[in-house]
């Protein structure tokens, strides 16, 4: 009987850390989606309907422009950062307006080389038949999707 109690005892224990461990986890959940709810809502600046290209034309030639979308800008701890997404490599490029990029690690932004940056958004690229100068027109968009199609994809575009 002593046994059997014990047992008990060891279990309703082994049940009650894991249901706090899993309220814990919840818990930490729900207050990581407030964190990022309010980091997304305090870090978006200015007119968000303006693009400025300024930044993204003082970094990279011309002609690598063309693949890019200007996507918003925000503002981390005083510093305005424009944000583009390479419409091909589907990855993007945070630059301020002093030529200094970031990149988000760990729930924070950290200031990386341009060259770093840039070539991250860059990686692949050739992999996908194209270069860093193909640019993301209606006419390249059109021919993905026909692809996509015939490979058996629905296309919603």
């Amino acid at each position: 009987m002593v046994g059997n109690t014990e047992e008990r005892n060891t279990e309703e224990r082994n049940t009650e850390e894991r249901n706090t461990e899993e309220r814990n986890t919840e818990e930490e959940r729900q207050q990581l989606i407030l964190e990022v709810g309010r980091l997304v809502d305090g870090l978006r600046v200015g007119d968000a309907r303006e693009a400025d290209w300024n930044p993204l034309h003082g970094v990279l030639q011309l002609e690598h422009c063309d693949g890019f979308m200007w996507m918003n800008r925000i503002d981390w701890e005083g510093i305005v950062i424009e944000v583009y997404k390479h419409g091909i490599t589907r990855r993007s490029l945070h630059l301020d307006h002093d030529g200094r990029a970031y990149l988000y690690r760990s729930r924070d932004w950290a200031e990386v080389s341009v060259s770093v940056a840039v070539d991250r958004v860059f990686e692949g690229i050739g992999e996908t038949g194209c270069t860093r100068e193909t640019p993301y027109t209606e006419e390249y968009r059109g021919e993905k999707y026909r692809r996509a199609r015939e490979l058996g994809w629905t296309v919603i575009a």
